[in-house]
C-alpha cells in the first residue's frame, strides 16, 4: 500500500509541477558543460516550492 501512495504522490508532482520541472531543466541543460553550484537557484526554488506545496496537500 505505501508504495502505491508513492506512486500517486510522485505522479501528483509531475502533473502539478511539470511547468517550473521543465524551466529548471531548460536552465540547466542552456548551461552544460559549465554547471556550477546554484546558477539555476531561482528555477530551483521554484520547483522545490512546488513540490513542497504538492506534499503538504495544498494542492
Amino acid at each position: 500500500m505505501k508504495e502505491r501512495n508513492s506512486t500517486s504522490t510522485l505522479k501528483r508532482i509531475l502533473v502539478t509541477c511539470a511547468a517550473q520541472a521543465k524551466e529548471y531543466g531548460g536552465c540547466v541543460a542552456a548551461k552544460v558543460p559549465q554547471v556550477e553550484r546554484d546558477m539555476c537557484l531561482k528555477e530551483f526554488l521554484a520547483l522545490k516550492s512546488c513540490m513542497q506545496t504538492v506534499l503538504r496537500g495544498k494542492a
